[in-house]
């Protein structure tokens, strides 16, 4: 059985005896020790969507970093761009954004990346052994990391029923090409009455799979000489396109369905864990200001639990059936159908354990500081 530890937080609890606790539970992980000074360590977390309250505080972030700084110096926090065009779909943005939210060098003592680069399309491929993929796109920059801490805010999720640590590895860690392919089974379509004829779509297309029809792309916007179309066959689904385009009119079609998404999403978390190393990495879920929706969304929403604690475990599987099992337990039902009865939260674990992500079977040791 995997090991997780686990303390207690109270409702409304001081922001810094949260993060002692935090820290109290990272050290109980085997993780610490291994680190070496010269060693690339990465904080993978989620700056919070603008008007978003949910997301992990930066002087959580902190006191992990100095802690974490007392084995290498290399240590850097980071999160990758979304796949929907928003503040966060562009490092630019992003970052601009994540400093908003207090996480700069000069509030949390380490530097800010973000790992997919400017528009998200960098990445490393590597080869996996899964039911729907056989390879996936990590974020270059999470792929190139020695060491790597994964901290989570359990929150309830439109299409995977809960997001926790295997939605931040999976889908959290993806590039944006990663990310739609674990959204869509089908290709970005072009809306021709949205399209101006601006041509920046080609400029970016690594694959050369969008031509103009009647007439030649025009340059400046504005001046409308003819209409992209997305040729399927030479269209590689790396997403560049969509958010490459100005106008809007390429869309993303969310077509995936809800078992098939979390099982990929599982597939893409074993896939961080071949580039990082599965003793390489930690991973902390904050069962705090738990909500309907995830902290992408662009607002503050009521809570749907009070607050339970926080865990931790070198084994992502455990550590959210770990999560579901005392929040089920605490409020006596399932608080994640309460938002999304038609969802099952289910896939994403019984997929995880079975291409050996982690296991579903662990103790709880609880931890009190």
């Amino acid at each position: 059985m995997s090991k997780v530890y686990y303390t207690k937080v109270e409702k409304k609890e001081d922001p810094s005896s949260v993060s002692k606790k935090t820290s109290i539970l990272l050290k109980k992980v085997p993780f610490l020790d291994s680190i070496s000074k010269n060693d690339l360590v990465g904080i993978k977390t989620h700056f919070g969507e603008k008007k978003n309250i949910g997301y992990i505080r930066p002087n959580v972030i902190k006191r992990l970093g100095d802690l974490l700084q007392q084995k290498s110096k290399r240590v850097f926090v980071t999160d990758t761009n979304t796949l929907y065009i928003g503040s966060r779909s562009n490092s630019t943005e992003h970052l601009r954004l994540a400093h908003t939210h207090g996480f700069d060098l000069s509030n949390i003592g380490i530097p800010v990346i973000i790992a997919d680069g400017v528009t998200g399309r960098n990445f490393t491929a590597l080869d996996i052994e899964g039911k729907h993929l056989k390879s996936v796109k990590i974020a270059s920059d999470i792929a190139s990391c020695d060491f790597l801490l994964c901290l989570s805010h359990m929150t309830g999720h439109m299409q995977t029923g809960f997001g926790a640590a295997i939605k931040n590895m999976g889908m959290g860690c993806a590039s944006r090409a990663g990310k739609l392919e674990q959204h869509s089974n089908v290709l970005p379509e072009v809306v021709r009455t949205k399209c101006i004829g601006c041509g920046t779509c080609l400029k970016w297309c690594p694959a050369n799979a969008i031509n103009f029809e009647g007439g030649k792309a025009s340059g400046p916007t504005g001046r409308r000489a003819g209409e992209a179309v997305i040729i399927q066959e030479k269209c590689i689904g790396c997403g560049e396109c969509t958010v490459a385009c100005k106008s809007g009119a390429i869309e993303i079609k969310w077509s995936e369905s809800i078992r098939n998404l979390q099982e990929k999403m599982a597939e893409y978390a074993s896939g961080v864990i071949k580039a990082v190393g599965r003793e390489r990495i930690c991973y902390i879920n904050f069962l705090t200001h738990i909500t309907k929706d995830c902290d992408c969304m662009a607002r503050d929403e009521p809570v749907i639990c009070e607050d339970i604690g926080i865990m931790a475990s070198a084994d992502p599987v455990a550590l959210d059936k770990a999560s579901v099992d005392i929040i089920l337990k605490t409020n006596n039902k399932d608080v994640f159908k309460t938002g999304y009865p038609d969802i099952d939260w289910s896939p994403q674990l019984e997929h995880a354990e079975a291409i050996g992500v982690g296991s579903t079977r662990y103790t709880i040791e609880e931890v009190r500081a």
